[in-house]
């Protein structure tokens, strides 16, 4: 006699089936953008998050990433997969915090997703009041690219994110302060202690930008927009997501760059950088603290996303 098909038994043998460490390895491969870069994040070998992938793929029985040399997108399976697979992931990661001391009035673990080195008054003296008055709370920076704070705070693997892009709705944003930006070279570049330079003498030079600094991207800021407009910085020679990193490359000469100009400050003093054009009507980037409305929020992430009205 034939076995009757049960869909909720299928479902269960599934859900058993399936490797819950395969789920995380393909949330860091989607939002690392490629195997090597998760397999770095992961402090794995690349064969081994390219085997974990195949596997995955052999349990849903479907191709989830569709990947060629200088192409990487996610099938509408995979995408399907992704949004799923992060919210169980942020369920899994406050198991501890559930089971936490029920005794700890507000309890959590608030985790933000910044670019690298915001200074904001704003922002510490929140962070200080709010973790002084919840010693249950825990916390986590982590620092990533603007299209990667974006990405999580979408997806809900983060608290809060730190960026200076224009922020898509559903996300809230709360503004933190302005940064102004400026071009600069290193001492042994070319162009360093020239006067009266024009934007005309930039064209042509090697720029050294940030990974999410990209002419036709999808987070085009306004240090991007004043390169596509004035024509420079077509030669890209360095980038990197961390702004020390950017401030290295130009100080040591391997290309002319933008940097937050009170960052900068130091290095002009210390005759290490020269500004560029342009001299007048630099280009601004808000700095905006975002959140996803649509989380579901721990005791500890509610209170501070309360607190973010005190700001």
């Amino acid at each position: 006699m034939a076995t009757e098909f049960n869909p909720h038994n299928q479902l269960e043998r599934f859900a058993t089936r399936l490797d819950w460490n395969l789920l995380r390895t393909f949330i860091f491969i989607v939002q690392a953008r490629g195997i090597s870069a998760a397999a770095d994040r992961l402090s794995l070998q690349q064969p081994t998050v390219s085997a974990a992938l195949k596997r995955l793929e052999g349990s849903v029985g479907r191709k989830l990433i569709d990947r060629r040399p200088g192409h990487f997108e996610l099938t509408p399976a995979g995408q399907k997969l992704y949004e799923e697979a992060t919210q169980v992931y942020r369920q899994v990661s406050r198991l501890n915090e559930v089971m936490h001391d029920a005794d700890v009035d507000t309890t959590g673990h608030v985790r933000i997703i910044s670019i690298s080195q915001v200074t904001s008054d704003r922002l510490d003296q929140l962070l200080q009041r709010f973790f002084g008055a919840h010693p249950g709370v825990t916390l986590t920076i982590e620092i990533a690219t603007t299209a990667e704070v974006i990405r999580a705070v979408e997806k809900s693997t983060v608290t809060l994110g730190i960026c200076d892009a224009d922020i898509p709705t559903p996300l809230h944003k709360v503004l933190l302060g302005r940064e102004q930006y400026a071009i600069f070279c290193g001492r042994t570049h070319r162009l360093f202690g020239r006067q009266g330079l024009e934007l005309e003498d930039l064209r042509g030079q090697g720029y050294i930008g940030f990974t999410s600094d990209v002419l036709g991207g999808d987070y085009m800021g306004p240090v991007t927009a004043m390169r596509a407009l004035a024509s420079i910085g077509q030669q890209v020679r360095g980038s990197s997501s961390n702004v020390e990193e950017v401030c290295r490359m130009i100080v040591n000469g391997i290309g002319i760059g933008a940097l937050p100009a009170h960052l900068a400050r130091p290095f002009v003093e210390r005759g290490e950088l020269w500004q560029l054009p342009p001299y007048n009507d630099l280009p601004e980037a808000d700095i905006q603290l975002i959140y996803n409305p649509q989380s579901r929020f721990s005791d500890g992430e509610r209170a501070l996303i309360d607190a973010l009205a005190t700001l």
